[in-house]
């Protein structure tokens, strides 16, 4: 087991419970509270700029910044009765004619 420096506070002790870095056998190590862009996170950054673009079936991510809600919020209305949601094992997806018919529907005004 690796050492710890005395006056390394751990995180409950901390009064803004962010350590900056910790000291290990005189070396200062930073901790990364920025997450480092991977192609995985990449991939689930992709903005779309016109329908066309859009996936064959959408997935909670990509409904909720359709609509501008919660991602919460979009597994919310994916469950909800009269929601085209196509159940493919656990996962639930929206075909994205479906969506847009559902939203023409459901358009007041």
């Amino acid at each position: 087991m690796i050492p710890f420096s005395k006056n390394q506070k751990t995180n409950e002790e901390s009064e803004d419970k962010q350590m900056k870095s910790i000291t290990i056998k005189n070396q200062e190590i930073p901790y990364a509270f920025e997450r480092r862009d991977t192609p995985a996170r990449a991939k689930r950054k992709e903005e779309y700029s016109s329908y066309d673009q859009l996936p064959l079936a959408l997935n909670a991510n990509q409904v909720a910044a359709m609509l501008g809600i919660s991602r919460a919020g979009a597994y919310n209305l994916m469950r909800s009765e009269g929601f085209p949601t196509l159940r493919v094992g656990n996962r639930m997806i929206v075909p994205k004619e479906k969506l847009l018919a559902w939203m023409n529907a459901h358009v007041g005004g």
